[in-house]
């Protein structure tokens, strides 16, 4: 037993050893393989999502104007929603799940924490040089904006970046994630109060706007819902282990080592390949001002500790 725990004993690298580290080939490689993974996996939730909306506006107005394609109005919706929560569902988390194995390698290169557990889901070193294949990795850093990825100061302890780090990121995400809820919540909203505008002001009766318009969607609308809610839920786990990881860095009497971080990285990987997507679109328009608000929090944190 003793033997064991010896060799799975983490000792943080410094936070030079770190911030060099995050810069170079390997990291930055590694880096863009993950984000060309998870833009792969929201095209598929793209495609899925596409399906929903056209659906979604078009079949109560189709069931409605032209009642002789109602039914097979219905079939397509019905085979659309089926092949989404199968089909599409699967290849999208698949894809998910392999990007959050690539993100999990670049942080354990970074911060030299040892590979406890074999992800089955893990991409080779071929199909990570297929994504990053003879292309100039730095020049794709600079235009992409990957340089200095991490806030690192190099006169903090190794223990205390990794720390922050690890807090930058759930808290990012939380934030990110938090306004999609938001988008969403928003855009159904103004798609219910559309739908039920038009059936007042264009004169048809209650049963028909109900079996020609509201009910057909419903299955759309349940999706929308249940990928709002859980969305919600994801960006709640993520807050709290932020608030865990701040409250330990806020404390004096408390201190942080190798174990503790090594179960935050535990929990990290667990909430990445979980976690509801958020559209490319979305993540760029807010993308300065998350990341500004991140690098303040980061100096407050070592200010503190």
């Amino acid at each position: 037993m003793s033997e064991l725990g010896s060799t799975l004993e983490y000792v943080p690298p410094t936070s030079a050893a770190i911030n060099q580290r995050q810069n170079d080939v390997r990291a930055l490689r590694l880096l863009i393989a993950q984000r060309r993974l998870y833009t792969r996996a929201k095209r598929w939730q793209g495609v899925r999502w596409g399906g929903l909306l056209v659906l979604g506006i078009g079949a109560p107005f189709v069931s409605l104007l032209a009642p002789t394609f109602a039914i097979a109005s219905g079939a397509v919706a019905g085979v659309w929603l089926f092949a989404g929560r199968t089909v599409l569902t699967w290849l999208e988390t698949r894809t998910m799940v392999k990007a959050a194995c690539v993100q999990e390698e670049l942080d354990h290169y970074l911060f030299g924490m040892p590979q406890t557990i074999t992800r089955a889901e893990r991409p080779t070193p071929e199909d990570i040089a297929l994504l990053v294949s003879r292309e100039d990795v730095r020049s794709i850093a600079d235009r992409e904006n990957l340089i200095d990825w991490y806030p690192v100061d190099v006169a903090s302890p190794g223990v205390v970046t990794i720390a922050i780090a690890q807090r930058a990121n759930a808290s990012y995400t939380d934030r990110l994630i938090r306004t999609t809820v938001g988008v969403w919540a928003a855009i159904t909203i103004i798609w219910m109060a559309v739908l039920i505008v038009w059936g007042s002001i264009s004169g048809i009766t209650l049963s028909d706007f109900l079996l020609g318009a509201l009910f057909p969607v419903l299955p759309a609308f349940l999706d929308v819902a249940e990928y709002v809610v859980n969305t919600w839920k994801a960006a709640r786990d993520r807050a709290d282990l932020a608030t865990t990881i701040e409250r330990r860095l806020s404390t004096p009497s408390a201190t942080i080592d190798g174990q503790d971080l090594l179960v935050w990285q535990e929990r990290l990987f667990d909430l990445r390949r979980t976690t509801p997507q958020v559209p490319n679109w979305l993540y760029r328009a807010t993308r300065k001002r998350n990341e500004r608000a991140m690098s303040v929090a980061a100096r407050q944190l070592r200010n503190r500790s």
